[in-house]
């Protein structure tokens, strides 16, 4: 089974590694991730960028909502898992 595993992000850079990682270390599943970046001034959309983690991005924060549908809006499988960037997956 294939998932999207959506995530909204504002200046949280430390965190979202952290969170990726745990993804990386700890599934076995098939998945995708989508960043949603809320300003990215702290280096979160260079970071998506030099890493080619699909992403939308607002120069401003938009909030949690409009920021959940500009990343749904990329994914591309029927299971969708919505996350926060200062999660932890084992």
């Amino acid at each position: 089974m294939n998932f999207s595993i959506i995530v909204p992000t504002f200046n949280n850079l430390r965190y979202l590694k952290f969170f990726l990682n745990s993804i990386k270390y700890n599934s076995n599943f098939k998945h995708e991730i989508i960043l949603h970046i809320n300003e990215g001034s702290d280096g979160t959309l260079k970071f998506a960028l030099d890493n080619n983690i699909k992403h939308t991005f607002s120069d401003k924060n938009i909030g949690l909502c409009s920021s959940m549908n500009k990343a749904y809006s990329l994914t591309t499988t029927d299971h969708i898992l919505y996350a926060h960037d200062d999660m932890y997956f084992c």
